[in-house]
């Protein structure tokens, strides 16, 4: 999966439609910064949920807690993103871009309540039910890596095509470039 960059967010919105791939109203200020803060939480939850990957296939005596820590940090990600994709930018509710970008955003919060629900069938595990919960949250942390990727084509797709003001708002935003190959 490409993801966004998650390390700035450039809020230098398109000045002529001819500079973004679509026609039409180019992006306000508002929306290419609203772009810039998905990408930016996007990349922050795919790093999370890596890291949760990771921690789970290193095993070690402490890996419920690494898990559980790991899992929190996933969840505040997550949150972030899916409040982000919600509070579009007034007058932005009917873009045509939006859609594809909020129903990913849906599938991807079932995906990790599912992953949540692994990492707190980890806790209450002992013996060789912590092997099986662990592969269960490896499973999961897969699930919901499968359903970012979604939204990040969501948004890829939304750049390219320029349909709507907010799909220029992703192509102009540079914390989105990634996602634009």
């Amino acid at each position: 999966m490409t993801a966004c960059s998650g390390t700035s967010s450039t809020t230098t919105a398109s000045t002529s439609p001819s500079s973004a791939t679509g026609s039409g109203t180019p992006p306000t200020i508002e929306q290419t910064t609203w772009a810039g803060q998905v990408c930016t939480a996007a990349g922050a939850l795919k790093t999370s949920i890596e890291g949760l990957a990771t921690a789970a296939t290193a095993g070690g005596g402490d890996v419920k807690t690494k898990l559980a820590t790991q899992f929190a940090t996933i969840k505040t990600s997550a949150t972030t993103l899916t409040q982000t994709i919600a509070t579009v930018p007034k007058g932005s509710e009917n873009d045509p871009d939006l859609q594809a970008v909020k129903t990913s955003s849906d599938q991807l919060k079932s995906s990790i309540d599912s992953l949540e629900q692994g990492v707190n069938s980890l806790q209450s595990a002992s013996g060789i039910g912590i092997a099986t919960a662990l592969a269960g949250v490896v499973a999961g942390a897969s699930t919901a890596l499968t359903s970012l990727q979604s939204t990040a084509q969501a948004i890829k797709t939304a750049a390219k095509d320029g349909k709507g003001t907010l799909g220029q708002a992703f192509a102009a935003n540079d914390s989105c470039t990634s996602l634009q190959s």
